[in-house]
């Protein structure tokens, strides 16, 4: 069965015909993204494709980005875009659990996520194709959704040393909540909900120790200033929400070949920001020493501990799901489950080729979409 985003032009998914036309009437859009412009999620993602589309529709059809929190804040998107304060914008699942509780369910196995390249597939194809619910969830809160991401693996990254689980023991972690506060919560650590935008500041004024995070982030969020030590052990991910997002208003005022243009941008725009992700992370590997970081490898110890932890995800999300007033969250992450095996065979062939990826995105999720 075909999953309906509603009035996108299905001409425009052709990946081997040309653009789709460029709207008759010039459009503005605006786009609010809460993470800085050096955050990989507007350099690799949202800032290029907005850039090709601007170009492609001859000028006639402009998102324009407005990053750092500049419109909104990450916690506020979803309501932003709900009442059209905004255009667009990243909502952040973790962050309004309660309004989008079954696409919450998805963020809530954060500690069964790995890569980005497997885990951006195993979303979008989740939620594209196999949750009506999902989309309709997102439609209640006046949302069209056309994609997530996922980060790289979140690790331990401390003003002082940390090698061991003793080393956590009463420090103060920057996390996203909910499951991410659990698991920190869990070890040893003391959690400390606080967006990554803000995690710079927080770490100077005192009021965090380390970051859970992704490695990344050292660089593009310039975490390396202060956060000189590194626990290089993957301790799952964040994936999820919508990156793109539109408010319904806004995408039904659009023509059928803007609407087009936009989601043909989709698949190249996710397959740049997961192995840019990556990329991020080799990059701050390979400047570690330059910077005074200093990475330790993995504790049998927390690996032991994560193991046992891992065992209980899914029936937890399921559990939390279930408080929060999300219907047949026991479908979805089967769903989720079957394609994360899926997309870990697709991420071992395209590896960090991005047309490779591109062309597996479209050929699995966006072609199958029915845009009537």
């Amino acid at each position: 069965m075909k999953t309906k985003i509603r009035h996108i032009s299905a001409a425009a998914m052709v990946f081997a015909c040309s653009l789709a036309a460029a709207p008759s009437v010039a459009q503005n859009l605006e786009y609010g993204n809460y993470l800085p412009p050096t955050h990989p999620t507007n350099v690799f993602a949202l800032e290029p494709m907005f850039k090709q589309i601007s170009e492609a529709s001859g000028g006639k059809l402009r998102i324009n980005l407005q990053a750092g929190g500049a419109l909104v804040g990450g916690k506020d998107t979803l309501s932003a875009i709900e009442t059209n304060l905004v255009d667009g914008g990243f909502i952040v699942s973790v962050y309004v659990p309660n309004e989008i509780p079954l696409n919450t369910t998805i963020s809530d196995m954060a500690l069964l996520m790995a890569d980005p390249i497997t885990m951006i597939g195993a979303l979008n194809e989740t939620v594209l194709l196999d949750c009506p619910s999902c989309l309709e969830e997102y439609r209640d809160r006046n949302v069209v959704y056309l994609g997530a991401y996922a980060t790289t693996p979140y690790l331990l990254m401390c003003k002082d040393p940390v090698a061991t689980l003793s080393d956590v023991k009463g420090r103060k972690f920057r996390s996203g909540g909910g499951v991410f506060g659990q698991w920190i919560d869990h070890i040893g650590g003391v959690p400390v909900s606080i967006p990554n935008a803000e995690a710079y500041e927080a770490m100077q004024r005192g009021q965090l120790d380390c970051i859970y995070g992704s490695l990344g982030w050292l660089k593009s969020l310039s975490l390396w200033d202060t956060a000189k030590h590194v626990l290089y052990q993957g301790m799952g991910a964040f994936g999820g929400g919508a990156l793109l997002a539109f408010n319904t208003d806004t995408w039904d005022g659009l023509s059928d070949d803007a609407r087009g243009l936009i989601v043909d941008h989709v698949p190249p725009a996710l397959a740049r920001l997961a192995v840019g992700y990556a990329q991020d992370d080799q990059e701050v590997l390979d400047m570690a020493v330059e910077h005074g970081v200093t990475i330790n490898k993995e504790d049998p110890e927390v690996a032991r501990v994560l193991a046992e932890y891992q065992k209980g995800e899914v029936e937890n999300a399921i559990a939390t799901a279930k408080k929060r007033g999300a219907k047949n969250p026991e479908q979805l992450a089967e769903a989720f489950l079957k394609n994360l095996e899926k997309w870990k065979q697709i991420s071992d062939e395209v590896g960090t080729d991005v047309d490779k990826l591109e062309a597996a995105l479209r050929r699995e999720i966006y072609s199958k979409i029915d845009l009537r």
